[in-house]
């Protein structure tokens, strides 16, 4: 991580920040980004705010694709804890999708271990009604189909309930 050098003002240290985004050093852009926002003193915390912001944003992203949606949501609360940014609608929106992403993660874990049909079958309507939110339909479908054809037959009739609620 790089040192802030206290000297060189916000301004000097948003610009280091933004050299650092534009390089790729991320992790070292945040954190300055997040010193000058959480610094209600700093002239230009609002544009440090809004640097945090995007910065948190592209290493979420990054994260959400490598599959590592805990990660995300730990740096987006991260984020998300600076007060001026706390109300960053977009931050919210990826932490939402984090959260989606370890839901499925649970509900699969679930039906891969559920020990009766009832949890098994509520798993298996979870993970296939959140997939689509995440754009997957194909999968929902594979998971609605693994439920329907399953060799417990108690558990199919409850998964074919399921499906066919509204």
């Amino acid at each position: 991580m790089t040192a802030i050098d206290p000297r060189a003002g916000a301004a000097g240290q948003l610009e280091e920040a933004r050299r650092l985004y534009e390089s790729g050093e991320l992790d070292a852009a945040a954190a300055i980004f997040a010193a000058v926002a959480a610094d209600d003193q700093a002239p230009d915390q609002a544009q440090a705010a809004e640097g945090l912001s995007v910065t948190a944003e592209r290493m979420a992203g990054i994260l959400l694709e490598e599959g590592e949606p805990g990660e995300a949501a730990d740096l987006l609360l991260q984020a998300l804890s600076v007060p001026a940014v706390a109300e960053a609608p977009r931050l919210r929106v990826l932490l939402g999708i984090a959260h989606l992403e370890l839901a499925c993660a649970e509900f699969a874990g679930a039906i891969e271990t559920g020990p009766d049909s009832d949890t098994a079958a509520l798993a298996i309507e979870l993970l296939a009604r959140t997939l689509p939110l995440r754009g997957r339909d194909g999968d929902a479908e594979t998971v609605w189909r693994y439920g329907l054809d399953h060799e417990d037959t108690v558990l199919a009739a409850q998964v074919r309930e399921r499906l066919d609620r509204p």
